[in-house]
This record gives C-alpha cells, structure tokens and sequence, in this order.
C-alpha cells in the first residue's frame, strides 16, 4: 500500500502511484483512479532512497512503458497465442 501523500498518473493503459518516501513507483493495470490498495499492480519500479521529485513520474512512467513495448515486441510476436487483447501495437 503506498504512503501518502501519494501521486497518481494514468499513462499508456497503466496507473503510475508513487507515495512519498516508498522506494517503488507501483504500476497498476488500467485507469484505477486515485487507490491506495494494491490489487491492480502489475510492476513496481525501483527508485533510489534519495528520490523525492514528483516531476519525475512522467519520465519515468515513460521509459518504462517504452521498455515494455519493446521486451513485448521481442517476446510476443503478432497473433501470438495467449496474447491478451488490448496490449499489442494496435491498442
């Protein structure tokens, strides 16, 4: 659960919530709103014990979304069984 007070940002289908002082941003699958809970989260990235900046969300939320585009890429190609609608490049 992040602590507060807690910064939201819904970018590329994933909500990014950093709470002051946690060491993780916690990506949370969808628009999941302003919550506190956990039950969306998909990732967590790691940030430094020094990291304090809000105005650094959106650029790391962005980098990690073009990181997983291309392991995605990599790893999935098209039509791919399993593959769950709504994540590949024409979503």
């Amino acid at each position: 659960m992040a602590k507060l007070p807690c910064i939201w940002l819904y970018l590329g289908g994933c909500t990014f919530r950093w709470g002051r002082g946690d060491l993780t941003i916690d990506v949370l699958l969808g628009d999941t709103g302003a919550v506190h809970e956990n039950d969306h989260r998909i990732a967590a990235i790691p940030v430094d014990h020094e990291w304090t900046d809000v105005r650094d969300l959106d650029q790391r939320a962005r980098a990690w979304l073009k990181a997983m585009a291309s392991k995605r890429a990599f790893a999935s190609p098209r039509g791919a069984r399993g593959a769950k609608p709504g994540n590949g490049p024409s979503a």
